[in-house]
This record gives C-alpha cells, structure tokens and sequence, in this order.
C-alpha cells in the first residue's frame, strides 16, 4: 500500500464516518466511542487554532465553577482515556454509558461541517437521527414542530432502518 497524506480534517473526517456506519450497525459502542473521541479531539484542536465558535463539551466547561474545571475534564474524557491508555490503571475497570457518546458524536458532526463547509452524507444522517432519536428530549421547544413531521415522515424508524433510507436520498442532494 503506498503512503497516504492524511491531514488532519482528513482524519477525523474518516474517523466520524467510521464511527457512525459503527453505530447505524448497531456495533462495538467501546469502537465507535474510540473513534468519536478522537475525531471529537482532533476536531477541538484544529477548531481552538482557527479561534471558532467553542465546541459543545468546550461550551460546558465555561458553565462549570473554576475550582470544578479539572475534574470535569476529567469526566468528560475519562471514558476515551480509559480505552487507549493503560499506564495508570492497567486492572482498572470503567463503567461506561454509551450514551455519552452519543452528544460527543453530534458535537464532533457539527463541528467538522462547521470547520470544513462540507455537508457528508453520513454524518448529516447522523445529525438528523440524533435530534429524532437520542437528542430528541435537548431539542428547542419552538423546533418541536420540524420534529414532529420528520417523525411522521419516518415512523417507527430504528437507527438501522433510518440509516438504510436516509442515506440514499442524502446522498443524491447537491447540498
């Protein structure tokens, strides 16, 4: 295989794409996490040296109290840090909610488009399923009504049905 120049917008690109075939697949929710948090990363770090708009968990952390921020970096990051280091902990066991990955997948979706001006097909999926799906319950009262007729555009969608008939039609639009 010859060599590959990869930037890092490139990355995370590929690493989110990966992440959410994983998670329309229903897969390894420890991967998809894996692979969310670095992209999430990657994403954070490009987007603090363009000086953008905060990041969702970057926004957070301006809310939280000065003596608090460490630790709740901590928490934010503790799941990614578990599962690629082992120098601190090596019989550790972590209790992971998949959920979390869930908000950082979104964060790190938005942020690429916002960074790149790229729509992707897959994580414009994504972003649409997490506001019907898992983020429904976050989503601005005034916007219940876009919500409302997407459900009923698609109703008893599974994240796997929802991938399976959404993408086609995303990906045939000039955005």
């Amino acid at each position: 295989m010859a060599e590959m120049k990869i930037s890092k917008l490139d990355a995370a690109k590929r690493q989110l794409e990966t992440a959410v075939r994983l998670y329309f697949s229903e897969a390894d929710p420890v991967s998809i996490h894996t692979l969310s948090a670095a992209a999430h990363s990657l994403l954070s770090d490009v987007n603090k040296s363009r000086a953008g708009v905060p990041m969702l968990t970057e926004s957070l952390l301006q809310n939280v109290r000065r003596d608090k921020v460490d630790e709740a970096k901590r928490r934010l990051s503790a799941a990614a840090n578990f599962f690629k280091h082992a120098d601190r902990d090596p019989e550790e066991v972590h209790a992971f909610n998949p959920a979390q990955t869930e908000i950082l997948l979104f964060d790190a979706c938005f942020k690429y488009k916002d960074l790149t001006s790229e729509v992707v097909p897959t994580l414009a999926v994504y972003q649409a399923w997490f506001w019907l799906g898992p983020g429904a319950d976050l989503v601005d009262v005034t916007q219940t009504k876009v919500i409302q007729r997407a459900r009923a555009v698609f109703p008893g969608a599974t994240r796997g049905s929802f991938y399976a008939k959404v993408l086609p039609m995303v990906s045939t639009l000039d955005l």
